[in-house]
Parts: structure tokens; C-alpha cells; sequence
């Protein structure tokens, strides 16, 4: 059995995620959604905020250490 993690075998993609919370907030967004829906979509989205902000600071620290 492979001991690879769904990170190192799919690489993060912050476009894809940006996109899907971009979903989220419109199915948030929208009337009589119901409460339990919301709390999972709201847990998605903070998890996918903070996936893309991690890789972020990951790319912006490769690009200072290419820049020195």
C-alpha cells in the first residue's frame, strides 16, 4: 500500500480552489439555504482559504529565494 498523501500524489491547485469558494459564497449568498448546508460549505471554504493562503506564502518564499 502506497503511503502517499492526496497532496503529493494531486498538487494543489489555487485556481481550482479560488473557484470553488467562489461557489461556496454564492450558494451562501443565496435565500433559506439551510442551516446544516451552510455550516459544511462555510468549513469547506475556510479550509480551501487556508490551503491557498499556505501556498501562497510558499510560492512567495521560493520567488524571494530566486530573487536573491
Amino acid at each position: 500500500m502506497n503511503n502517499e498523501t492526496m497532496t503529493e500524489r494531486d498538487p494543489f491547485n489555487v485556481d481550482e480552489a479560488l473557484d470553488r469558494i467562489e461557489a461556496i459564497n454564492r450558494r451562501l449568498a443565496e435565500e433559506n439555504i439551510p442551516l446544516q448546508e451552510a455550516l459544511e460549505l462555510y468549513k469547506q471554504g475556510a479550509l480551501l482559504a487556508e490551503q491557498c493562503q499556505k501556498h501562497l506564502a510558499g510560492v512567495e518564499k521560493e520567488l524571494i529565494t530566486l530573487q536573491e
